[in-house]
């Protein structure tokens, strides 16, 4: 015998579905380190609508997530890494790089 199961939610009965919930991504820490590399990249990008036309997403988009918490997906940090030639882990990293240094050993100096 065939037992039917309605959702007690809505769906095809003509409730609405519940709203979903939005949570964030990243942990408190990294979405501040997100919001200041989104900054830092507008200031050397110039402006919003450049550092957009680079990493492929409308001026508004990254306004708003360099802006309010937890705007940032992984899509995003992800483009945004890939548009200036990092790694997400090297766009997440805390604290200062070393220009002068060899981003895969770390050895300082010339060539």
């Amino acid at each position: 015998m065939l037992t039917l199961v309605r959702s007690p939610s809505g769906g095809q009965d003509g409730g609405r579905p519940p709203k979903r919930t939005r949570r964030a991504h990243f942990p408190p820490a990294e979405q501040a380190r997100i919001r200041a590399v989104l900054r830092n990249l507008r200031r050397a990008f110039g402006s919003w609508s450049c550092f957009g036309a680079v990493a492929g997403y409308a001026s508004e988009t990254l306004v708003g997530a360099a802006c309010q918490p937890s705007r940032a997906t992984p899509t995003l940090v992800y483009r945004v890494a890939r548009a200036v030639g990092l790694t997400v882990d090297e766009l997440l990293r805390p604290g200062l790089r070393d220009a002068n240094a060899c981003p895969t050993c770390g050895r300082k100096g010339g060539a």
